[in-house]
């Protein structure tokens, strides 16, 4: 059970840093500094594929033993992860439509 835990905290921790990274985008985006809010997107996109990893570790876990129960820790790590994927999608979204209104066209 140690183990789970120390597995969801790096979950949870991941998602926090993707949502904080999305969020510095969105500010450099206003500050018109595209670049590193492009460079932020791309460190939020490595930490939520690092909370997806530690999820499916988790998930194949739980398959192979039957006994694990899943908690309200659980349940918050993938809240957490589900959430930044949210932002994250949100953010990425919303900077497009902002490129393609100011006539930058950044993919």
């Amino acid at each position: 059970m140690e183990k789970l835990e120390t597995l969801l905290m790096q979950m949870i921790s991941y998602s926090g840093d993707c949502k904080s990274l999305c969020i510095e985008a969105m500010n450099s985006f206003r500050d018109e500094d595209f670049n590193q809010a492009a460079s932020l997107l791309e460190e939020a996109e490595k930490s939520l594929l690092r909370a997806q990893r530690i999820h499916a570790q988790i998930l194949s876990t739980f398959v192979r033993n039957e006994e694990m129960k899943i908690n309200l820790f659980v349940v918050h790590a993938e809240d957490q992860m589900m959430s930044s994927e949210t932002i994250l999608s949100v953010v990425k979204g919303m900077l497009k439509i902002l490129d393609k209104k100011e006539g930058r066209d950044n993919g």
